[in-house]
């Protein structure tokens, strides 16, 4: 018997949740003080669309300012200067990177690694289980 559409739907995003997703990875470009830049993760990346939201975001601030950081249009974090800061429990949908000091922000100073990871073998069975 041939599989349907929504079997086939219903099978790919089954498949997503089972391995994750690539990472996603981009440079912001120069942010002046003040200034901001704000990134819609399916505009940056249209790949990303099928795993969306992003699970995991690991942002490298090699700068020498301190900037703050938006998720899904809410304050969420303070980044110093030079510091790695990553979280993993929260959905992501877009960022923003907010440039509060006095001084300008050099174009590949703060990378952004994005990806959503892989569900563990007992999710996977359970879901399986339950939606097969």
């Amino acid at each position: 018997m041939p599989l349907t559409t929504v079997d086939l739907r219903a099978q790919r995003a089954l498949t997503v949740l089972r391995d994750g997703s690539p990472n996603f990875f981009m440079t912001l470009g120069a942010i002046v003080a003040g200034a901001f830049q704000y990134v819609l993760i399916e505009d940056q990346f249209p790949k990303a669309r099928k795993y969306q939201p992003m699970m995991n975001i690991t942002i490298t601030n090699n700068s020498g300012e301190n900037v703050d950081l938006q998720v899904n249009g809410q304050n969420y974090a303070a980044l110093p200067a030079g510091v790695i800061w990553a979280d993993t429990e929260s959905p992501v949908w877009s960022f923003m990177i907010t440039n509060n000091d006095a001084t300008n922000v050099a174009s590949g100073e703060i990378s952004v690694n994005l990806s959503s990871p892989p569900m563990s073998q007992s999710e996977y069975t359970r879901y399986r289980t339950l939606y097969s």
